[in-house]
């Protein structure tokens, strides 16, 4: 079994395990009863290396108190290279026993070539809205390769402190939150927001698919491209672009070297008002030493709608790979995330991340609730490249990225961003 470490902590930690495990195989040998003795090792390949420790000392320890567990070996790959790393080991036939899936296409791409477990018979399936299943369903036969997990959201949050002195609400309409940051700029005394272009993934993930679908009619706007009735270059696809342009007008003066850490850092040290980020943050601001002194708001809408928007989006699934020796008990373990005790671990270890079943769960953390709210209140969506189109144009996501934050670094104007996303666009996808 290889170990990845991710600090010193977490590296004597796993050692510690190994070494459980080989003593528990010796009480095995000597005919007493511990169950998991008798299993056999699970490997799950994933992305997510900060929710590794979480995993193994909150989840995986619910999972373990069932019949019929499994000891699992987290295998963590960094986000950008997962994808790659990922289809390698597939092809030479190194794959952990279970992969965490990316919605949509690269999955989907993975199912196609063979690599994941058919699993449409799974009766838990039905435990998920059709919704909630989609990003890891074929696209015709309706065949489902992965066990969903998780979505996420993105808003804005803000210093509680901040907000009270400078007499500040959270806005109502786009137009409030530019007025709001203005009003912070001018105090002179913080930086109006904690972001920055040195990450530009951000500029999209994060601005572009957070306050984009109050532009153009979330779900609306995203499946007129996919039919051929709309265009990026488009009016509401280049206004959201034009509020990125203003968003920028309110970074740091050293934006370009200011990235996700960066960002964070300014933020929980009171240096700025407002947090552009994704709901994946919420553990790190819970880990301050007073996390009641942040609140969070969605992307406002605009001054003249009806209706509001919020990003959804599905994160992640967990598949089974085709050729693990180990095929049962690795069912076992996606059977266990269809169940309320899951969805419960989940929620509250690791909050932001919103199960996808449809157990009832009480979230106790203020900002995770939060936000879970917004989907009672507004109309929800994904974000706008994730399915067909991200499959057609494979560089679309990065492209997307490039276009956003040299919008927000007045490196070209949202109309030339528009345009060059739509010509992409129509150069690579058919409509359906």
């Amino acid at each position: 079994m290889s170990i990845v470490c991710i600090n010193t902590l977490m590296c004597s930690d796993r050692v510690a395990r190994k070494v459980l495990g080989f003593l528990l195989g010796a009480v095995a040998l000597l005919g007493w009863p511990i169950s998991v003795a008798h299993a056999e090792e699970l490997k799950l390949e994933t992305w997510r290396i900060e929710d590794v420790w979480m995993w193994e000392h909150h989840l995986l320890p619910v999972f373990y108190q069932t019949p019929k567990s499994s000891p699992i070996e987290l295998s963590p790959s960094l986000p950008t290279e997962y994808d790659k790393l990922l289809l390698e080991s597939f092809e030479k036939g190194t794959a952990g026993d279970m992969v965490a899936c990316r919605p949509f296409d690269r999955s989907f791409d993975l199912f196609e070539k063979g690599y994941l477990q058919d699993i449409t018979h799974m009766p838990e399936l039905r435990l998920f809205r059709n919704h909630g299943k989609f990003a890891w369903t074929s696209y015709y036969a309706e065949r489902v390769f992965c066990m969903p997990v998780a979505s996420v959201m993105t808003g804005f949050f803000y210093n509680t402190e901040i907000f009270k002195e400078l007499e500040l609400a959270p806005p109502k309409t786009e137009e409030d939150l530019f007025k709001l940051l203005e009003t912070v700029k001018k105090s002179g005394k913080y930086l109006p927001l904690a972001f920055g272009t040195k990450h530009a993934w951000q500029a999209s993930q994060v601005l572009l698919s957070g306050m984009g679908p109050n532009h153009w009619g979330g779900e609306k706007g995203r499946l007129n491209l996919l039919t051929g009735r709309a265009k990026l270059s488009d009016e509401p696809y280049v206004d959201a672009w034009r509020s990125l342009a203003k968003m920028g007008e309110y970074l740091p003066s050293n934006h370009a070297d200011v990235g996700e850490d960066e960002a964070r850092d300014l933020f929980l040290s009171g240096r700025a008002a407002v947090y552009p980020a994704g709901s994946w943050e919420i553990r790190f601001l819970t880990h301050h030493h007073n996390p009641y002194l942040f609140g969070v708001f969605a992307p406002p809408p605009k001054a003249n709608q009806h209706n509001c928007y919020v990003l959804n989006h599905l994160d992640k699934g967990i598949g089974i790979n085709a050729k693990s020796a180990k095929p049962a008990q690795a069912q076992a373990f996606l059977q266990w995330l269809s169940t309320p005790s899951f969805s419960s671990a989940l929620a509250n270890n690791l909050p932001g991340f919103f199960p996808l079943s449809t157990h009832s769960v009480e979230i106790t953390n203020h900002l995770a609730k939060e936000m879970a709210s917004w989907r009672q209140q507004c109309d929800t969506t994904i974000r706008i490249n994730s399915q067909f189109l991200n499959q057609a144009w494979p560089e679309l996501e990065e492209e997307l990225w490039d276009m956003s934050v040299r919008v927000m670094r007045k490196e070209i104007s949202p109309e030339q961003a528009g345009k060059h996303i739509s010509i992409g666009v129509e150069k690579w996808f058919k409509p359906l």
